[in-house]
């Protein structure tokens, strides 16, 4: 999958104008490469990774196997995957809203909580921390995120809050119109 790139088009229907240093991308993306340098073959095995699904894992007490069929192991992938979005999102400014940039890190953010509290039996604020050990874990390599860490853990914890307490009373809803 290279990627030959070499003109700027201007306009839509304009002319292609040279780049002044053309490049390759090779699609290989900083997961990829780690993996690679790293010897394996799940970027979730990597130390990008590794520290967040073991925050999770002592959240919820339960082991990561690293298997692609257990659905306790994918949602700590998801959880970990999420939770370093997460982080960089807010960051660099994006907040949890309904519209645009903001409605993708809300549903980023709740899919990673749903997860951990339908998978892993998480029913108290946990997201928060995941998102504070992908700060620890990239914050050497982006000090950004070092510096709007407790910012960024409040949005979380924020947000998680909020989420929590729609699906509580949701499922109140659910079971009244059961009972």
């Amino acid at each position: 999958n290279l990627v030959f790139m070499q003109f700027e088009r201007k306009t839509a229907g304009g002319a292609l104008v040279p780049l002044p240093r053309p490049s390759i991308d090779t699609g290989a993306g900083l997961e990829r490469v780690t993996s690679v340098v790293q010897g394996f073959s799940s970027n979730y095995d990597t130390d990008l990774f590794t520290p967040i699904i073991a925050k999770v894992q002592q959240l919820s007490g339960k082991k990561y196997g690293g298997s692609w069929k257990s659905n306790a192991d994918a949602a700590m992938r998801i959880i970990a995957d999420h939770a370093r979005a997460t982080a960089f999102l807010v960051a660099d400014g994006v907040q949890p809203s309904n519209e645009g940039r903001g409605y993708v890190l809300r549903r980023i953010m709740r899919r990673a909580i749903r997860h951990g509290d339908q998978t892993l039996d998480l029913d108290e604020a946990f997201f928060h921390d995941a998102v504070g050990t992908a700060v620890d874990t990239m914050g050497g390599a982006f000090p950004e995120l070092r510096e709007k860490r407790a910012f960024v853990l409040e949005v979380a914890r924020h947000e998680e809050e909020s989420f929590r307490r729609t699906m509580q009373r949701g499922f109140g809803l659910i079971q009244e119109e059961f009972n």
